[in-house]
């Protein structure tokens, strides 16, 4: 049985959690999308908290690194698996538990002081994002349509910069009051993890999943059908996405969270700049990141979508180069960490988001986004280690390096991209005609 553009938007009648009436697009998209602001606001939290615990409770370094290690390696585990879980029994069972795991969770650092509840916790949340990511952006992109799938996709980045927001507003009220003000933050997360997980109980599994799974078939001469095999993504025509995506993601994921990272530690330890003058400073990246992604919205649905990512990809690496150029000041380090937060999001997460759903098929579609935000937050949390010895050594050969880096994500773009080789498989599961072309080498469907 092919899938019909009909059969991806009607669930069958009885089927569990699902209605006779789909829900509504932006309503998935805000529903599913809770997962990107726990995501934002988890990773925010626990950089701010566990510098409150450690003064409070007395945690050492070490355990405030293996503390904040835990919750990087269990995202990018919990991506590997949830992605996967997603494929095989569906959006709404994973997506359902993985929130739960994340309430449960933050109990660890809200309630116990502790090192081992503290570290089994963070481990539970980080594995509940990371396995959460990918099969709820999958839920994203299924409920949306041609028109807006993309700006539905970016908006899931805008709510990741709202957490992130948030979390600032919050420690910067409370940050003083010890120990209780690190439970009120992981408190944060659990509040909306039980609201995130309240109204995805009201949510249907996806149509198209569903679709899918019924005419799901390991003939590769089934028109229309799509394969569910995890070998499938090393051969064509699905091998080269995964690779494009993979390299690209994890090559882009860098620059951004490098800066991120230690972009403070560069103002105060080499610009000499005092660290409550240039964090004040830096909150004029969040409307500038707020402004870029609203107007990437409107551009990413159209034909004008892959010119903006390459334009502002090579204007990110200009801008990498703006300390080296003009030398290394507040002016230059704002300059850079306000535009990247701006110009450099929209060629990074938002971007792989967009390409990662429409490039693989319903069935393998979180499996294969699971794996390229695994190998991307790896090499990042690699990449991370190294971070302060190559500042020590050299700030001019970081943001260098930066920039390199930033460049050649452009160019696996370009390169993997270029001649339509790459094509949205959402028109390919619809019609059976361009189905039936794809499998014979042919191109005929949108290149994404």
């Amino acid at each position: 049985m092919s899938t019909t553009p009909q059969a991806a938007n009607a669930a069958p009648p009885g089927d569990s959690g699902s209605p006779g009436s789909p829900p509504r697009p932006w309503r998935v998209a805000i529903i599913a999308g809770l997962a990107s602001f726990v995501d934002g606001a988890a990773l925010s939290v626990n950089g701010i908290a566990l510098v409150i615990y450690q003064q409070a409770i007395g945690l050492t370094p070490e355990q405030v690194g293996l503390l904040t290690a835990v919750v990087t390696v269990g995202t990018a585990i919990g991506a590997l698996l949830g992605g996967r879980l997603g494929d095989v029994y569906g959006r709404r069972k994973v997506f359902i538990v993985t929130m739960a795991m994340i309430v449960i969770g933050t109990l660890g650092p809200i309630f116990s002081a502790d090192f081992w509840l503290l570290f089994a916790g963070l481990a539970l949340v980080g594995l509940g994002v990371g396995a959460d990511l990918p099969v709820s952006l999958a839920t994203i992109a299924e409920a949306a349509t041609e028109k807006n799938r993309g700006a539905m996709l970016v908006f899931t980045q805008v709510l990741w910069i709202t957490a992130s927001l948030v979390v600032v507003i919050v420690a910067s009220s409370i940050g003083g009051q010890g120990r209780i003000a690190g439970q009120i933050l992981y408190g944060l997360v659990a509040v909306v993890g039980v609201i995130g997980l309240l109204l995805r109980l009201t949510l249907p599994e996806s149509a198209r999943w569903l679709a899918s799974r019924d005419s799901r078939s390991d003939s590769p001469q089934t028109v229309g059908v799509v394969r569910s095999r995890v070998s499938d993504l090393l051969s064509p025509p699905l091998r080269r996405p995964l690779l494009v995506l993979t390299a690209f993601y994890a090559l882009v994921s860098i620059p951004g969270g490098m800066l991120a990272s230690y972009i403070t530690y560069i103002a105060v330890n080499v610009a000499g700049v005092p660290v409550e003058q240039f964090v004040a400073y830096t909150a004029i990246a969040f409307p500038v990141g707020f402004l870029a992604l609203f107007f990437f919205m409107k551009i990413v649905d159209t034909r004008f979508r892959r010119a903006f990512v390459y334009g502002c990809g090579l204007l990110t690496v200009i801008v990498l180069i703006v300390p080296v150029v003009f030398g290394l000041d507040i002016v230059s380090l704002l300059v850079v960490f306000t535009l990247i937060g701006g110009i450099g999001a929209i060629c990074g997460e938002p971007i792989t988001r967009v390409w990662s759903n429409e490039s693989f098929p319903t069935m393998l579609r979180s499996t294969a986004q699971g794996f390229i935000l695994t190998v991307g937050r790896l090499l990042l949390a690699a990449s991370l280690t190294v971070g302060p010895a190559l500042i020590a050594f050299s700030v001019t050969g970081f943001f260098l390096t930066l920039a390199v880096i930033q460049l050649l994500a452009v160019a696996v773009a370009y390169v993997g991209f270029r001649g339509g080789r790459i094509q949205n498989t959402f028109v390919v599961e619809s019609d059976p005609a361009v189905g039936t072309a794809r499998l014979k080498g042919e191109h005929h469907a949108p290149a994404v």
